[in-house]
Formats: C-alpha cells, sequence, structure tokens
C-alpha cells in the first residue's frame, strides 16, 4: 500500500481477494490498475518497485494483461 500510495492519483488500484472464484486456489488477489495513456511511464516505475519490494518474495506467479480502451486514445 505505501508503495502505490506515492502513484496517487494518476493511477488508481482495485485489489480483489479470489475466495469467491470459483477456482479460489488460482489466485488469492487480483489488481486491477488504470491509468491515462500519459502516465505508463509511472505506471512501469510502479511495477517495478513492486517486483522489488520484499512482499514480491510470495508472488508464485504472475499473469500480466494490459487492455487499451481505444475510445479514449486521440
Amino acid at each position: 500500500m505505501r508503495i502505490g500510495m506515492k502513484y496517487l492519483p494518476p493511477i488508481a488500484r482495485r485489489l480483489h481477494h479470489c475466495r469467491d472464484l470459483a477456482d479460489p486456489w488460482a489466485f488469492d488477489f487480483l489488481t486491477w490498475f488504470e491509468y491515462a495513456p500519459g502516465h505508463e511511464r509511472a505506471f512501469e516505475d510502479l511495477l517495478a518497485e513492486l517486483r522489488a519490494s520484499d512482499e514480491w518474495k510470495y508472488v508464485e506467479h504472475e499473469v500480466d494483461i494490459r487492455l487499451v480502451n481505444r475510445r479514449s486514445r486521440v
């Protein structure tokens, strides 16, 4: 949380606990980030900090999926 707070408000984060999924053992948590295209560098910096943190040693599996809202790009 400390790391994520440094990147507010340009990068919004939602953390979801996965206990309600059909296969709750697939993931403990899912994290959803949103940011404007102009803040992509800050998002990459945020990810680098998270991946370098002590907590990251508990991550067994990561899936990085990125979606782009084409309507918001001009």
